[in-house]
């Protein structure tokens, strides 16, 4: 075994079934979680410049922010998956057979050192991220609700200073109408 703090190096005995090493298994999932990570960051980013366009009002940039981050999704989704399926493969090669659903934390108790630990890492640099980019998204949510409320509210004054007063009506009373203009056809 290496004893390199950054090699994934695994003693592995051949899965007589053809099946692929431990060493291999170990790696792979290494390299999936270092592309969920970077996928992660990415849409992070997007949250920030999603976030610039609605403060500054700017329509196509947050269309094509929309559409990348749809793209992204779209390849976290896919990665997941695969993420999901190593994780089943590594779950069964273990000693203990654990369960195809086991959690990537309860898979690593059995791994041996030092690719438990740079696994353990790598899943909680995922986990950072995860949580960063939970709360900038909620912030594009708030921001975007926050707009979408004043914008309502301007919408419902210019829409309120429309009212025509007749005085009275034909019964004696006040009345008031309402004259139509614009912002009934925008509302």
């Amino acid at each position: 075994m290496t004893r390199r703090r950054d090699s994934l190096a695994v003693t592995a005995v051949p899965d007589p079934r053809g099946a692929p090493s431990l060493e291999q298994g170990v790696r792979e999932l290494h390299e999936n979680l270092a592309a969920l990570q970077s996928l992660l960051r990415q849409l992070l980013e997007q949250a920030d410049e999603k976030l610039a366009a609605i403060r500054g009002g700017e329509t196509e940039r947050l269309h094509r922010c929309a559409a990348r981050e749809a793209d992204l999704l779209e390849e976290v989704a896919r990665v997941e998956q695969q993420r999901r399926a190593l994780l089943a493969r590594l779950a069964q090669g273990v000693p203990l057979a654990l369960t195809p659903t086991a959690p990537l934390s309860e898979v690593l108790q059995h791994f041996p050192e030092p690719a438990a630990s740079i696994l353990r890492a790598r899943s909680v640099a995922l986990r950072q991220i995860a949580t960063q980019l939970q709360e900038k998204n909620g912030l594009v949510a708030r921001v975007a609700h926050n707009l979408q409320s004043h914008i309502g509210a301007i919408f419902a004054e210019v829409a309120s200073a429309n009212r025509e007063s007749v005085v009275y009506g034909p019964k004696g009373q006040h009345e008031a109408r309402y004259v139509r203009s614009w912002v009934d056809a925008v509302g």
